[in-house]
C-alpha cells in the first residue's frame, strides 16, 4: 500500500513539473524575468525531477535489490563489468542524443562547461581529501598499528600504507589517498576496543583491498559521469529559459525551441540521477570485492565475525546517529540499509551487513583470487 501511494505521490509530483514548465514558458517569452528568478525555477524543477525519479525508483527498483546478493567472485566481477559498462555507454548515448538533437559543436561547448563545473571540485577533492580527513577524524600516525598493517599487506603482496590511528570512540576503518599525500589506512580507538586481533586483520585487509583495487580512483571517475550529465542539464534549463537572440533587433527564440531546451534539460536530469543510481551500486559491489580481500588475508569467517561484531555494537548503541549524520557517511566501513520503500539500500555506498555475509559464506573453501 505505501508504494502505491508513493507511486501516486510521484506521478502527481511530475504532473506538478509539467505544470510548472508550462506555466513558465509564458513570462519567460512575454516578459524580462530577473537573473536570480531563472535560477529558482531551475533549481524547483531539479528538485521535483529528482523527488520522483527516487521514490519511483526506490518503488520498483528497490525491491528487486533487496533480493541481490553476489553468489561467488565471479558474479560479482561480471556485476561489476556490466554496471561500470551501462555508466559509460549510457553517458556516451546521452552525448549522442544531444548531438543529433542540438549539433556536435553546441553539444561538445555544453559537455566541455558540464565537465568543467564537475571536474574542480572533484580534483581538489581528491588532491587534498588526506589531509582533511585527518583533521577531521583527529588521525596521527602510530608505529604500533602500523606494525598490523604492514604484516597484512605483506600476506597481500602489496606496499603497505601508512597506519593512522583516529581517536573516536566510533569503530570503523577506512582507506584514503591522493597522489600528492600518498595512502592511508586508519583505524579508530573504538574500533581497536571490540575487535580482537584476527578481526582487527580481517578489516585492515578490506581497506587494504581499497587500495589494491584503486577503489578511489575508480568511483572518482565513475562519480564524475552523472555529475557532468546533471549540470548538463542545469544548464539546458537555464539556457532555455534565458536565451536571446539578435537578428535585426532583440528577440526571444521561438516557443518551440525554448521548450525542445527545457525537455532536454528534464531528460537530463532525470538520466543523471539514474546513473547515479548505478554509481552507488558499483560502490556496493567493489565493498563486497573489498570484504573478499579482507577475507583472502585472513579468512571468510574471520572477516564475518569481524562484520558481526560492527553489527552488534551499532545496534546496541546510539552510533546509528552518527552515521546517519556524517558527512563522511561513504568512509563508514559499516552501514546501514533499513531500506524505507528500498531507498535506503538504493542510496546507500555499502551494502547492509546481512548481504555482505552471504557473500562471503560463498567463499568458504574456494580459492580468493582478488
Amino acid at each position: 500500500m505505501k508504494e502505491k501511494v508513493l507511486i501516486i505521490l510521484s506521478l502527481a509530483a511530475m504532473a506538478l513539473l509539467i505544470f510548472a514548465l508550462v506555466s513558465t514558458i509564458i513570462p519567460i517569452i512575454w516578459t524580462r524575468t530577473p537573473l536570480w528568478w531563472y535560477l529558482l525555477i531551475v533549481d524547483f524543477l531539479v528538485y521535483i525531477v529528482s523527488l520522483s525519479v527516487l521514490l519511483m525508483a526506490g518503488a520498483t527498483i528497490g525491491s528487486v535489490l533487496k533480493k541481490k546478493v553476489p553468489t561467488s567472485l565471479d558474479s560479482l566481477r561480471a556485476s561489476m563489468i556490466s554496471t561500470a559498462t551501462g555508466i559509460l555507454s549510457g553517458a556516451v548515448l546521452v552525448f549522442c542524443f544531444i548531438a543529433y538533437i542540438l549539433g556536435f559543436e553546441f553539444a561538445s561547448t555544453l559537455f566541455s562547461l558540464a565537465l568543467t563545473f564537475a571536474l574542480i571540485p572533484s580534483i581538489i577533492s581528491w588532491l587534498f581529501a588526506p589531509a582533511i580527513i585527518n583533521i577531521v577524524y583527529r588521525c596521527r600516525h602510530d608505529p604500533e598499528l602500523q606494525i598490523i598493517v604492514d604484516r597484512v599487506a605483506a600476506r597481500a603482496g602489496m606496499k603497505p600504507p601508512k597506519a593512522m590511528l583516529a581517536n573516536m570512540s566510533i569503530p570503523n576503518a577506512f582507506a584514503y589517498s591522493s597522489p600528492l599525500m600518498g595512502r592511508y589506512v586508519a583505524v579508530t580507538t573504538g574500533l581497536l576496543r571490540i575487535t580482537n586481533r584476527d578481526e582487527l586483520e580481517a578489516v585492515i585487509g578490506h581497506e587494504l583491498g581499497h587500495h589494491k583495487h584503486r577503489d578511489n580512483v575508480v568511483m572518482m571517475i565513475f562519480g564524475l559521469v552523472p555529475n557532468i550529465i546533471y549540470f548538463t542539464g542545469r544548464i539546458l534549463l537555464f539556457v532555455g529559459m534565458t536565451s536571446r537572440y539578435t537578428d535585426g533587433g532583440e528577440r526571444r527564440r521561438s516557443e518551440s525551441s525554448t521548450l525542445i531546451l527545457l525537455i532536454l534539460g528534464v531528460i537530463l536530469i532525470v538520466v543523471s540521477i539514474v546513473l547515479q543510481l548505478l554509481v552507488l551500486s558499483l560502490s556496493r559491489l567493489r565493498e563486497y570485492f573489498a570484504d573478499a580481500h579482507g577475507a583472502k588475508v585472513t579468512s571468510p569467517y574471520t572477516m564475518i565475525n569481524a562484520l558481526k561484531t560492527l553489527d552488534r555494537f551499532y545496534r546496541s548503541t546510539g552510533a546509528r546517529v552518527v552515521i546517519s549524520n556524517s558527512r563522511l557517511k561513504p568512509l563508514f566501513i559499516y552501514a546501514f540499509s533499513d531500506a524505507f520503500i528500498g531507498l535506503e539500500e538504493l542510496l546507500a555506498t555499502h551494502p547492509p551487513i546481512h548481504k555482505r555475509i552471504a557473500f562471503l559464506e560463498s567463499l568458504v573453501g574456494k580459492e580468493i583470487a582478488v
